[in-house]
């Protein structure tokens, strides 16, 4: 036997996903390899015509407590956690009768699935596996001598091995699957720990445990010296990962970074019955506008900032046809977003292998976002509830005393919309459904105002228009205004309405500053900052 080479005589197998398990033995018998199998393994097993050996039958005990007690007994662990090259160990093996174990195979209870479904408590408490753990654990343990497969993801690399090493496991194999079980168990303990916890988490618990799963490796980070992956974590909706990219390179760091900004984009118009595209350009929106059809809302959202656009994505919440097609290949773009797209559209875009296409369902509306977000830092991790907080005309304020009027109303409810996708300080200006200026990222909300203001009037040309572009306009803010300054300028421009939380000890001074021009203010309440 080559060095480090363990020949797998004896397995022990106890899982609770039955799924490939009898080729899995069948597989196993085929080189000899005597199978303990535990209740319902064993059972199933049989059904099969597979014939095992009960673990019973090794503990000399049945199964007690209604199960809670099957594989805990020293004729099992005794058998898996000795050391083959210690003659105490070997010796205590034999006066005892136990036979040593080459092979764990067990997975766990399915307590996240039932966590997740939110199952009652009896339920939880019976799903937090006791003897599978423990199996797990110990044949990690001793993986110099034993080899553990901790779900049944495993089961074809193992079989491979094991017809290309004689039916044996190298010493390799054995830590790198020993490494995926203690990843497995840590991984099920925090979610145990989770949900014990679940009472308390407006308190934060004293522990945070975080899992995130390795998705895949990214070609670099924000820069091409920078290594990447994604990982999700574990409250993450899966369903977002089944979205379809239809050609283009993989997503990369930076490209995913904006994908999320675009996702947050759509679903805070989920409501919206008509269509909508954003145009997304380093996590900021830099155009988002309603239209009859897709086109006019690409052409809108396209006209509020054509420069920044350039590199950017373009997110539909509608199905993308080869005439928008037609328009968006117009400029160039890194990806295109939309719940799906027509089949000529596809053919066009495949003319553009560079450009990144993805759908991701006609179902989207349905999909959320995670409850929370955290951020790595130098002094650890910030943790908080995600911002999922909507308005509604019922929820705003009026504090002045001229009245929006109903479109003014619904260009505000847009605008705040779009704020909310803004780092700060933002700032939107929005007519009939469309941004017109954006300000992000601006040290101060002035600089904001200003270069929304400076966007807008750089394209008043191009819009066909004599008087300028904010005239009628809405505006939105992020955060309170510290000083009237802001809301001079725009009403310089001929704003009539704006929306923002309000809270600034100088509330008062624009208000009255808002009444003696003769404007509209609604208040939110709540602020909708992005640092």
């Amino acid at each position: 036997m080559k060095k480090g080479f363990v020949k797998i005589k004896r397995a022990i197998i106890s899982v609770s996903n039955k799924e490939g398990i009898e080729e899995f033995v069948l597989r196993l018998r085929s080189w000899n390899i005597e199978v303990i199998a535990s209740g319902g393994t064993a059972s199933t097993l049989r059904e099969k015509g597979i014939e095992v050996i009960d673990v019973e039958d090794i503990t000399g005990f049945p199964p007690l407590l209604m199960g809670r007690v099957k594989t805990l007994h020293p004729s099992i662990h005794g058998g898996i956690l000795a050391l083959r090259d210690k003659p105490q160990h070997i010796s205590d093996l034999k006066q005892n009768n136990i036979e040593p174990i080459d092979l764990v195979v067990c997975d766990l209870y399915p307590f996240e699935e039932m966590a997740r479904q939110k199952k009652d408590y009896s339920s939880c408490i019976e799903n937090i596996d006791i003897g599978g753990i423990t199996l797990l654990r110990a044949a990690a343990k001793n993986y110099d001598y034993v080899t553990v497969i901790s779900d049944n993801s495993g089961f074809l690399d193992f079989l491979n091995h094991l017809d290309s090493n004689d039916g044996s496991t190298s010493h390799e194999f054995r830590r790198l699957n020993a490494i995926k079980a203690f990843s497995c168990s840590s991984n099920y303990d925090g979610q145990v720990y989770q949900w014990f916890m679940r009472d308390d988490l407006d308190k934060f618990p004293k522990e945070k445990f975080i899992k995130s799963t390795l998705k895949k490796n990214l070609p670099y980070g924000e820069n091409a010296h920078q290594r990447a992956a994604l990982y999700q974590t574990e409250d993450y909706d899966q369903s977002w990962a089944n979205y379809t990219q239809h050609q283009g390179k993989d997503l990369s760091y930076n490209n995913l970074l904006d994908f999320d900004s675009s996702i947050g984009l759509i679903l805070g118009f989920r409501d919206y019955l008509r269509p909508l595209v954003g145009i997304i350009k380093h996590t900021n929106p830099c155009g988002v506008a309603t239209g009859k059809t897709v086109l006019e809302a690409f052409e809108r959202a396209f006209l509020c900032d054509p420069i920044s656009a350039f590199g950017g994505i373009v997110i539909s919440n509608s199905r993308i046809s080869v005439g928008v097609t037609e328009k968006i290949m117009q400029t160039f773009f890194e990806m295109i977003i939309a719940p799906s797209f027509d089949d000529e559209a596809l053919e066009l875009l495949s003319k553009k292998q560079n450009m990144r296409v993805v759908s991701i369902g006609k179902n989207w509306k349905s999909k959320v976002a995670s409850d929370y977000e955290y951020r790595l830092i130098y002094q650890g991790i910030l943790f908080q509830e995600r911002d999922k907080n909507e308005i509604s005309a019922k929820d705003l304020k009026l504090v002045t005393n001229r009245n929006p009027n109903n479109k003014e109303l619904e260009d505000l409810i847009f605008a705040w919309k779009v704020v909310k996708q803004i780092k700060s300080n933002g700032i939107v200006f929005a007519k009939n459904g469309a941004t017109i200026g954006i300000g992000s990222g601006q040290p101060s909300r002035i600089d904001s105002t200003i270069t929304a203001i400076e966007k807008s009037e750089k394209l008043k040309d191009k819009r066909g228009m004599v008087s300028s572009p904010l005239d009628g306009a809405v505006m939105a803010s992020d955060a309170f205004f510290p000083f009237s300054d802001s809301l001079e300028k725009a009403v310089s421009k001929g704003i009539k309405s704006v929306i923002q939380p309000g809270g600034s000890m100088r509330d008062n001074e624009v208000i009255d500053f808002a009444n003696e021009k003769g404007i509209s203010m609604l208040l939110t309440g709540i602020r909708a900052f992005k640092h």
